[in-house]
């Protein structure tokens, strides 16, 4: 048999050629332009698409007869006898799959990387030799004993699978009546939820001013409430195909689009940011107290990556909640301080566009956010007021008006 040689595919030769050309363009140019500072940070870019070529000729799998040999830039090349290799192991981990061979003690011998291009003449080589492919998602699926491939894992495999063997606890569970609920009921409820919460968010948006806050944040705690309710047998994002014809899905959408508007509407005013975090995190410590019992009562199994995600999530939400409920509880009439414009600017550092305006306020330059016309119809050395409002939380906001 003539040895055969297994590169990465040519995708990884365009990119390298692509990013070394380019990027080496630019380094000329800027210093020829006299910019030596540019040069040197776009020179890590022509190392980059330099080794992506070095990869494309120097990284291959060399197919021989008896032995698979295994080329790399940066280590020693790996020989791998056909006698040694037990299978070929598929181990999907969501939109990818990895793939490594297995040796006879259920030792991974190598990992293969994904970039190689012609694959199936490995696929070929190793059916010649009886050497069988698994899939060990679906050997999970089945229930089979996968404790002996489970050793070869690395942290990043270990934790995905533990996640999909605690979906296929819930499923069952699920499936067998167990978790004290009608799931068909369940998944209709939440299936016009998830529509009525979408409609809130429109009908707010369309009356402004107290009502709209109003109306996302019901939105917001509505779908909390719901995910409570549910949990642990609501998903965001389930794992398996099964999950996902039997578990119940989380209406997400609306209240998402409720954390988004809250989020634009916070930027239209100004605060100081310590008093904000700090309510975020006391609003954030009353959301988890509902959690922290409901988690504490179920006996169906719970992953800590799972409960750490719930709390980023209510860490989130808070942060959106702030602005909102002060806005809510401010009842008193607002004061208003007299500013002089000195300068203007526009911030393009996020996905939003921020106008501003910069002022001397209260002995401080200060930049304060406004919208695009207001922007657009002030000029320097025009007078403003600063219109300042305080809730009975706490928090003081402001922004600015003629």
């Amino acid at each position: 048999m003539e040895n055969q040689v297994i590169r990465c595919s040519n995708f990884v030769k365009i990119v390298g050629m692509i990013t070394t050309a380019v990027f080496g363009v630019i380094c000329i140019v800027t210093l020829i332009l006299g910019y030596p500072i540019a040069a040197l940070c776009f020179l890590p870019f022509v190392f980059l698409g330099a080794s992506l070529l070095l990869v494309y000729k120097k990284q291959t799998i060399v197919v021989d007869q008896d032995k698979l040999t295994f080329h790399y830039i940066f280590k020693k090349s790996i020989e791998v006898r056909f006698a040694q290799i037990r299978c070929l192991l598929f181990i999907p981990l969501g939109n990818r799959t990895q793939m490594a061979l297995i040796d006879r003690q259920y030792q991974r011998i190598v990992t293969l990387d994904t970039v190689f291009g012609d694959l199936e003449l490995l696929f070929d080589a190793l059916g010649e030799h009886d050497i069988e492919i698994v899939d060990f998602q679906e050997l999970v699926e089945q229930k089979k004993d996968v404790s002996k491939y489970v050793g070869t894992f690395n942290t990043i495999e270990r934790n995905y699978y533990k996640s999909v063997v605690q979906e296929r606890e819930m499923i069952e569970n699920v499936s067998a009546n167990r978790c004290g609920f009608d799931v068909n009921r369940a998944k209709k409820i939440l299936r016009v939820l998830g529509i009525v919460f979408i409609i809130l968010d429109g009908i707010g948006f369309v009356l402004g001013g107290k009502l709209m806050m109003v109306l996302y944040n019901v939105v917001i705690l509505g779908a909390y409430a719901l995910y409570l309710w549910y949990y642990p047998y609501i998903y965001i994002e389930t794992k398996t195909k099964k999950a996902e014809e039997v578990m119940l899905q989380m209406p997400f959408l609306g209240a998402a689009i409720a954390l988004l508007l809250n989020l634009i509407t916070a930027k239209t005013v100004g605060f100081d940011s310590a008093d904000y975090f700090k309510m975020t995190f006391i609003l954030a410590a009353v959301f988890l107290i509902p959690f922290v019992i409901k988690s504490l009562k179920i006996k169906a199994p719970q992953r800590l990556a799972r409960k750490l995600s719930v709390v980023c999530s209510v860490l989130f939400l808070s942060f959106t909640m702030v602005f909102p409920i002060n806005f809510l509880l401010t009842f008193e009439k607002p004061t208003h301080e007299t500013i002089v414009i000195i300068d203007k600017d526009v911030d393009t550092g996020n996905s939003l566009t921020d106008y501003q305006l910069v002022a001397m306020w209260r002995g401080k330059e200060k930049d304060f956010n406004v919208s695009k016309k207001q922007y657009l119809n002030t000029n320097i050395g025009d007078i403003r007021q600063v219109c300042i409002r305080q809730s009975v939380l706490g928090l003081e906001y402001y922004n600015v008006h003629e």
